[in-house]
């Protein structure tokens, strides 16, 4: 084993700790991307699944947990003057304003629907249908500051809120966070259908699941793991090349210290 001494040296140490530090690193990114492919690939799924009733998914005041992404139906009647607008929202590259209104249903839960985009907020297609409408559409959880496009401090005109949150209808629309809907839904089909309504907007541009396609994520899981490898495979061989060159620095000599048997014998003169 006096061969394999010179590992356990402070450098050869601090070799084998980077080599553990990078396997390690990638095999951990290896992994997040796995969960990220997972999350992504089942939220997905969570979307493509028929429309059942907001009630059995969510309740008012609750966080939506696992209602997240699923399509609802919801019946009632919207509170027309209790209708937001969102200003500072970007559609197909035209700054404009969200529509947001709350939807009474019949069991009293407050459902905040977001209508859809305009860009002017007196629009023909930003007023209130009346009467009791049905719509279909995205729960979605809700938006926080950060997605605020108003300044710090900006005082909004009334009817005007910086982003979809239950405290935002709460300051802005006096709907209460009691009985409101912790999120909002984003409508993807109206009935029936109003004579003017706002540009509808896509799922996967208001909350988008991943900027990347999902198999992206899993080529990425396949790529740390096999750097994961490399690594390895560097370490060991940086290894062997040590021991080989330790061997042969302690491998004694074969050239004969014995007398030069080519040499001439002595001559000796006659006495």
């Amino acid at each position: 084993m006096g061969v394999y001494r010179f590992l356990l040296t402070p450098r050869w140490l601090l070799l084998h700790g980077v080599a553990m530090a990078a396997v390690a690193g990638c095999l951990l990114l290896g992994w997040w991307q796995a969960d990220v492919y997972q999350d992504s690939h089942g939220r997905h799924e969570l979307r493509d699944r028929e429309p059942v009733a907001v009630a059995e998914l969510a309740s008012p005041g609750a966080e939506l947990g696992d209602g997240a992404d699923r399509q609802v139906v919801a019946t009632g009647t919207y509170l027309a003057g209790q209708q937001q607008i969102v200003p500072g929202r970007v559609h197909d590259g035209t700054l404009g304003s969200f529509v947001v209104t709350p939807l009474e249903t019949d069991d009293g839960m407050v459902v905040p629907v977001l209508r859809g985009w305009v860009d002017d907020p007196e629009d023909a297609g930003a007023a209130v249908p009346a009467g009791e409408v049905t719509v279909t559409g995205y729960l979605l959880p809700p938006e926080t500051s950060d997605h605020a496009t108003v300044r710090t401090g900006q005082q909004l005109d009334d009817g005007r809120m910086a982003y979809i949150a239950p405290d935002q209808l709460a300051q802005r629309a006096g709907v209460s966070e009691a009985t409101a809907l912790h999120g909002y839904l984003l409508l993807r089909d109206e009935s029936p259908a109003p004579a003017a309504a706002p540009v509808a907007l896509d799922v996967d541009t208001v909350a988008p699941i991943r900027d990347v396609s999902p198999w992206q994520n899993l080529s990425y899981w396949a790529q740390w793991w096999v750097f994961a490898l490399a690594a390895v495979v560097f370490w060991v061989s940086i290894v062997r090349n040590g021991v080989r060159t330790r061997r042969r620095a302690d491998t004694p000599s074969t050239t004969s210290r014995g007398d030069d048997v080519s040499a001439p014998a002595p001559s000796h003169a006659p006495s």
